[in-house]
Parts: C-alpha cells; structure tokens; sequence
C-alpha cells in the first residue's frame, strides 16, 4: 500500500472504497484504523448506506449513527460478530467551521470525573453522550472498544474514560488532559497511535495537558516500533523523514506541502498498523 502524501487523503478520507474485506491482516488495532476512516463518511448527509456496506465487508452489523447538529459532532456504534460493540468518533473535517472551532477550544475544562479536559473535545463528546449511552444500553453487553482519528481520538478518550472498562485505541491524537484525567485511564487498555512527524499529536502545547497510554510510534517508513524512540531516535526518525518527503513528494500536484500534515491522513496510519506501506 503507497503512502499517500495528497490533500484528498487527508482532507477527504471517506471518499476512497473501502479496505474490509481484503486480504489483509485485521488485528484489532487495524479494524480500529479502518472504523475511524469509516468514522469519516457523512451518514447524516445520506451516505449511511455506503457505511453500512462497508461495515459489512468487515463481518460488522449496520451503523448506530450518532449525530450532533449543534456542535457538528459525529461518530457511529456498530457490533462485530463476535459480539464485540466498536464505538469510533470522526475526527476534524476542514471545510466544517464548527470542527474548527471545536480544535481550538482547548482550554482546560472540568468533566464529570477527575481532572480537566479540552474543552472542544468535551463539549462534542457530550452532545453525543445520550445517544452513545442509549445505544449501549439497548445492545449486548459484550467487550467496548472506543476509537478515532484526530478530533476524533480527543472524543474517543474522553468517552472511553467515562465508560468503565472499554478499550481505547487513537490515532493521531492531539493532548486531552491534565494528569488528574490520565490517571482515569490508569491501568486500562489504551494503545495511542502516532505517525512519524504527524503535527496533531503534538498540540495542543504540553502545559497542563499530556499523552496517555501505550505510545505506539510508526516511523519514517510504516514500521511500528516495539518500543517508543528516545528523543534523539524519534528527531533524527522525523528529519529523515521530512527529507524523504521533500525529495519525493514536495511540489508534486496534489500533494499536501508538508509530511506534518501527510503523516495524519488515515489512510496512513492504516497502512503502518497493517505493516504494508510501501514509501515515500
């Protein structure tokens, strides 16, 4: 699978088919890349049949769609076949205002347990929080796996530490809260995804907020390490990085300008946990 350093990629995620029902290697981590890409697609603009039939290539139930006008929040619950309940949040849509305005609001907020959270995370993630929860109530009571992409994964963290015992899987994720709401999430399941120089995980500033969980760093060239780079490792993987991207995709028609912004796209970060990239 190519690297995809275009603006379509990162823009327009939900515009490319999808990737179940391939013959790919689907551990979970993977199938949660692919639903917050699927997180994507406008159901409440009319597409919740193509998410459907994407959902089914994977062996997935039809969408639980949640939707939010107020604040343009987003996300979908659907079920797997061996009963275990995904739930995955969309993450930021460019040409949407109010998901703009959501990313910068990212001063510190209190939330209904300890700690504080960004603001603009908190206040989609709540108007969401009726339907998710009835959702919940309503299905079987299997295992909860709680995903997203970006905005996404700042709703998916919040959300995951107020449902008691879910899993957390993100990817791209921006800083959600202080230590007081990473100590929530203490001791849980929570592997975070992070794309070589992918400039969202790095905002907002580490003053009062800071990253969670398992760090699951993919390098320069698709590899998830075993274990995250020293800061050293992690500088030269990045510079590496920028290089390759400027000798092979800077100034091409098409492409965004920096690897910054290509390393958040999802369809690279699904890539790198298939561990099938290929470039740039």
């Amino acid at each position: 699978m190519r690297y995809d350093p275009t603006a379509q990629a990162l823009f327009h995620p939900e515009e490319a088919p999808p990737l179940f029902g391939s013959d790919l290697k689907w551990t979970l981590d993977a199938t949660c890349a692919e639903l917050s890409r699927l997180a994507y697609i406008r159901h409440e603009d009319g597409d919740g049949a193509r998410l459907d039939a994407a959902l089914a290539l994977g062996g997935f139930g039809p969408a639980a769609p949640f939707h939010d006008p107020e604040r343009d929040a987003q996300g979908f619950g659907t079920l797997a076949s061996d009963g275990t309940r995904f739930l995955a949040y969309r993450g930021t849509q460019a040409d949407r205002l109010k998901d703009l305005v959501s990313d910068l609001r990212f001063w510190g907020s209190r939330w209904s347990g300890r700690g504080r959270v960004h603001n603009g995370f908190l206040r989609a993630e709540q108007a969401l929080a009726p339907a998710v929860d009835a959702w919940l109530a309503r299905g079987p009571q299997g295992p909860l796996v709680v995903t997203g992409h970006s905005l996404g994964a700042g709703m998916a963290t919040i959300s995951a530490a107020r449902l008691a015992g879910s899993t957390l899987v993100t990817f791209g994720s921006p800083r959600v809260g202080d230590a007081a709401f990473r100590a929530v999430l203490a001791g849980r399941t929570v592997r975070r995804y992070v794309d070589c120089c992918d400039v969202v995980a790095t905002v907002p500033p580490a003053i009062g907020y800071g990253h969670l969980g398992t760090e699951c760093y993919i390098d320069r060239t698709g590899r998830v390490l075993p274990e995250p780079p020293g800061l050293l490792a992690r500088n030269r993987d990045k510079w590496a990085g920028r290089g390759a991207y400027l000798a092979r995709c800077f100034g091409r028609k098409g492409n965004v300008p920096l690897r910054a912004l290509a390393d958040h796209a999802p369809i690279n970060y699904i890539s790198g946990v298939l561990g099938v990239r290929a470039g740039p």
